[in-house]
């Protein structure tokens, strides 16, 4: 998105910079300047904060003239200027823009034509009314509950704020239409719901008219960060600490298998997503998900994605699991479980294949009497096969919402008198203090420690070392991180030498 306002920036011809005063303003942000301003204001009246999403502005006459010009320019496009690369797709907008303006027998001013492109390229290359809250850095979600509804988002400093973005009936039809064409899905009123993957990777769920959401067509954007997160930030942030971080990138190694627990948005597939950054540089790994959401810089890594709605054909995460157990990979990552894939998943945890997911649930019990239920139908003696449990949960600082790993439990085993999952919680978050204790030690070294030659406690501390030197010289891509990673695999003595 920022290379998109880097070009219009090339083509504007004066600056374009809206003076509006709010009272009580808590707080100011440009998101693409000069075209998009952010201010986040208190409603006295109301008492509460509001969103506000400040864009170049244009009176009557020129909103309908360039109405009209989207219109033209849709019909004067071709297939040959969508499939051109960026620069060239917006010196075509240009240029016909420029060409129709001259057609209408309009003046337009360096100001007015400035401001006109800006909602061209919105238009054309972006996504369009709801431009400036998907270019927002600091927007987590966004839900639009139906026509004429004040779209509401969640920002990660205020938590929800209604914002001054209504969008009308037509509109709105036309906006879902596009999301899901963007996500290479379709919508309609014979197939009105959709849940699929933006290009930027962000989750989109949307429904169509009023069946089966009375107050019209609505969508939720559940919106990624473009560098996915590394383990470094899941330490900064306080989420896992290091010394966990370390074991777990020992147990990754070691192919031991993981699951993250959460409730809905505490995270868990992003702190998935983070610590497969740990895998070895060497490793297959077959990721299936319904929507795209894993992002591993692996070289041999099989990214699979479930197909339905095609009748027969439908493809599901079963059908895509038991494929990729004939594919021989090292590691298996299922995006979530819910349905009967679980007993196959469990199945290839218990003959060898490292295998990590994520799953919702409130904490260890819940996913063992989940797992045991219907539909899922786990039976307990498979169970036993897992290895760790994460269980994550979300909290309110004020109005910011926090993400920690509560508990980190081992699975090691079935007693043989009550048949009870032995499980060892051997680290847990304090609230109070908001830090992680460790209240045990991790029975699963010991497991790790059988295949290694080296001693699997000074291990652990050289690994600490080096995650946090690399915390120290500001290591944040995430291909930077997992280059490193690599190369403490490929050559740890003189990988760890630099961290000294």
């Amino acid at each position: 998105m920022i290379e998109r306002y880097n070009l219009l920036r090339s083509f504007i011809k004066s600056e374009i910079v809206e003076d509006v005063k709010f009272d009580n303003v808590v707080s100011e942000y440009w998101v693409a300047e000069p075209f998009i301003k952010i201010v986040i204001f208190e409603d006295v009246e109301h008492n509460k904060l509001k969103y506000f999403a400040i864009e170049p502005s244009l009176n009557v006459d020129e909103l309908k003239i360039l109405a009209s010009l989207i219109v033209d320019l849709r019909r004067v496009l071709t297939i040959r200027d969508i499939s051109l690369e960026p620069e060239e797709r917006a010196k075509a907008l240009v240029k016909n823009f420029e060409k129709l303006t001259k057609e209408y027998g309009i003046k337009v001013n360096s100001d007015l034509y400035s401001r006109m492109l800006y909602y061209l390229f919105r238009e054309f290359f972006g996504y369009s009314i709801i431009e400036p809250l998907m270019v927002d850095p600091n927007v987590e979600d966004i839900s639009c509950d139906g026509y004429d509804i004040p779209i509401f988002v969640y920002q990660k400093n205020y938590g929800y704020l209604e914002t001054n973005i209504k969008i009308p009936k037509l509109a709105l039809d036309r906006l879902v239409m596009l999301l899901t064409q963007k996500s290479g899905k379709h919508i309609s009123l014979a197939n009105p719901i959709v849940d699929s993957t933006l290009p930027d990777g962000s989750r989109l769920q949307a429904t169509f008219g009023t069946e089966i959401t009375p107050r019209g067509s609505s969508f939720t954007i559940r919106k990624f960060a473009t560098q996915p997160l590394t383990p470094l930030d899941l330490i900064r942030f306080g989420t896992i600490p290091l010394g966990i971080m370390a074991y777990l990138w020992l147990a990754i190694e070691h192919k031991l298998s993981v699951i993250v627990v959460g409730e809905t948005a505490s995270g868990k597939t992003t702190t998935l997503n983070s610590i497969l950054m740990f895998v070895p540089p060497d490793a297959k790994v077959v990721s299936i998900e319904d929507t795209r959401e894993i992002r591993l810089y692996h070289e041999n890594w099989l990214a699979q994605v479930t197909r339905t709605g095609i009748g027969e054909q439908e493809i599901d995460m079963y059908d895509l699991l038991k494929a990729a157990l004939r594919q021989r990979p090292d590691y298996i990552v299922v995006g979530e479980v819910r349905g009967k894939e679980a007993q196959t998943l469990f199945q290839a945890m218990s003959t060898g294949h490292a295998s990590y997911s994520t799953f919702h649930a409130g904490d260890i019990n819940q996913m063992v009497y989940r797992f045991e239920s219907d539909p899922l139908n786990v039976p307990r003696s498979m169970l036993q096969f897992l290895d760790i449990v994460l269980v994550q949960n979300t909290y309110l600082r004020g109005a910011k919402r926090i993400r920690r790993t509560k508990e980190i439990n081992e699975i090691l085993g079935i007693d043989p008198v009550d048949k009870n999952l032995l499980v060892n919680q051997f680290a847990r978050w304090d609230a109070k203090r908001d830090d992680h204790i460790e209240v045990s030690t991790p029975k699963k070294l010991e497991k790790i420690a059988m295949s290694r030659m080296d001693d699997v406690y000074e291990e652990l501390q050289r690994r600490k070392r080096y995650l946090e030197w690399m915390i120290n010289i500001g290591v944040k891509d995430y291909t930077e991180f997992t280059k490193l990673i690599h190369n403490y695999y490929r050559n740890p003595e003189v990988a760890i030498s630099r961290a000294l």
